[in-house]
């Protein structure tokens, strides 16, 4: 049984937040997810999901929706304050199998590429790197200025994989459900983690 770590900052990109963790929450072989936001996640989720969230607690329910129940799968993510610089996750002594952070906006890109761990969504970032497991960062900023480019060089060299959030049109999306659904297989793939998901290249739905 894995557990994963979810970042999910102030960038736009809050529906392929919510796809993650709803897949995350459903999938078989994931034991937990822990949930962090960013101080900056929730004005972006509001505006983004239509939802009025006023703290971490209200923007759980907002982020995994109303979409299919997620049955006991809701009770695998575990939602961390960003100010929590002691929660489990911020120690390599915590056994998780990896992180996402999604979106991930150019100063979380930033925090991560030179190791200035501010809030906890930085520092299991920085964990995981030191660790050695995979660490995602769907990068949502465009254009892009060199300062960018130059912290993408720092962190994929660093061991991060850089996951810009820019959809594929081989699959013939027929909707935005479609293009962020192909957004999480990706992810899933990057993870290690099996999934019927989404379309690969040379096959159809």
């Amino acid at each position: 049984m894995k557990r994963f770590v979810v970042g999910v900052t102030g960038a736009s990109g809050s529906l392929c937040a919510r796809s993650l963790l709803r897949e995350l929450a459903r999938h078989p072989d994931v034991e937990r997810v822990h949930l962090v936001l960013s101080r900056f996640s929730l004005q972006t989720l509001n505006v983004e999901l239509g939802t009025k969230a006023s703290d971490e607690t209200d923007a759980l329910p907002a982020l995994l929706g109303s979409g299919a129940p997620l049955g006991d799968g809701a009770r695998k993510i575990v939602l961390h304050r960003a100010s929590d610089m002691a929660a489990p996750v911020s120690s390599g002594s915590y056994q998780a199998d990896g992180m996402v952070v999604v979106p991930c906006s150019g100063g979380t890109l930033a925090a991560i590429a030179t190791g200035n761990s501010t809030s906890l969504l930085h520092r299991a970032a920085e964990v995981t790197l030191k660790e050695r497991r995979p660490l995602v960062l769907a990068f949502r900023e465009s254009p892009l200025s060199m300062v960018h480019v130059d912290n993408m060089r720092r962190a994929t060299r660093a061991g991060a994989i850089v996951f810009p959030l820019t959809p594929s049109f081989y699959n013939r999306p027929q909707g935005i459900d479609e293009i962020v659904e192909q957004f999480t297989a990706r992810i899933f793939d990057l993870l290690r983690l099996p999934h019927a998901l989404g379309v690969r290249w040379g096959t159809s739905r």
